[in-house]
């Protein structure tokens, strides 16, 4: 395990919350049976206990919806306990940001401590405490959602719930993968604001499902690593010409397992073959493609930046990067030198 300090030291700068631009449906609430009932809506039925009778709730929730990914920001305002026993219908990543918690998995106790994640899945009972200044970044996956993305990764059958790590340190991979997807929120919703394309929306529940993926225990993992199907080269042929086909729109991975009528791992490894790249990084060239198209035939007060986001590309400076080195001028270049002719 990380030192504390070693721990807080590495993750410094970084300060998990939902984007106030992004939080559109936002509920607070003194009452008891009305926060129990309203957070009850958000997750499932539960018990709630106030640790102190003669204390106040303060519940404030804010929160973003995208696709099969509920992303919320929670305080309950007083010490309380949460028993929702087994979640059944959705898997949970709670990130705190401050104050102190725990999680009890099947009558262990973890704590969920700023610089971790807490990770339940649906099938083991649960309960937590939450101290009065406690805040979480809350990440609910519907679980339909995920273990179909999860069958498509590995293209196995998914038929019980995948078992998860209950404590991931965010500077670890898999908590790294997390940090940053939560960053790169942040960082869109400056320019986008609630308004963000479906394409970006796909974009976001793929990476978060990829980060929750990542938080398996190690036989789980190992599970998903060493499935070695193979495709045939036709299978590349037709998600490649889907890819040009559909790049403007949002891209399931679903569709392109079911066009090759292969695991997306599999798929992966093919790709990576014949072509030397993935299914992922040929979208992200195509798209290259017809935004460097959008900023030669730009009209008047179209900005680079809102031709990257209509391109699905959440972080400008990669963005940036990557089409210098693709066409040999930044974007901002191509567009000022469109204006001068």
């Amino acid at each position: 395990m990380v030192p504390s300090g070693q721990l807080a030291g590495n993750l410094a700068g970084f300060a998990p919350g939902l984007p106030e631009a992004l939080a559109g449906r936002a509920f607070k609430s003194r009452d008891f049976d009305e926060v129990r009932a309203h957070v009850g809506r958000m997750y499932c039925e539960h018990q709630m206990q106030l640790i102190n009778r003669r204390s106040n709730l303060d519940l404030l929730t804010r929160r973003f919806e995208c696709r099969g990914l509920t992303i919320a920001e929670v305080t309950y305002g007083a010490d309380v306990l949460v028993t929702p026993g087994s979640l059944d219908q959705f898997y949970l990543i709670q990130v705190p940001s401050r104050g102190r918690a725990w999680v009890s998995v099947d009558g262990t106790q973890h704590p969920c401590m700023p610089g971790f994640a807490s990770v339940q899945n649906p099938e083991k009972p649960i309960g937590m405490y939450w101290s009065a200044d406690c805040q979480k970044t809350v990440l609910r996956y519907e679980r339909a959602s995920f273990e179909r993305f999860a069958e498509l990764y590995s293209g196995q059958p998914v038929r019980k719930a995948l078992a998860m790590r209950p404590s991931v340190a965010l500077d670890e991979t898999a908590g790294l993968a997390l940090r940053s997807m939560l960053d790169s929120l942040a960082s869109v919703s400056k320019f986008a604001g609630d308004q963000l394309p479906p394409l970006f929306k796909a974009h976001l529940e793929t990476c978060f499902m990829s980060a929750l993926l990542m938080m398996q225990t190690p036989d789980g993992i190992d599970a998903f690593e060493h499935n070695d199907r193979r495709a045939a080269p036709l299978a590349v042929r037709k998600v490649r010409d889907y890819l040009e086909a559909h790049a403007h729109e949002p891209i399931d991975l679903a569709d392109l397992c079911e066009i090759s009528g292969v695991p997306l791992r599999t798929l992966h490894d093919q790709f990576r073959k014949h072509l030397g790249l993935t299914p992922l990084q040929l979208l992200r060239e195509i798209r290259l493609e017809r935004a460097r198209a959008d900023l030669l035939r730009a009209a008047p007060g179209t900005s680079v930046t809102s031709v990257a986001l209509g391109w699905g590309f959440d972080h400008f400076g990669r963005f940036a990067a990557s089409y210098r080195e693709r066409f040999g001028e930044t974007p901002r270049e191509t567009l000022q030198r469109v204006r001068t002719h």
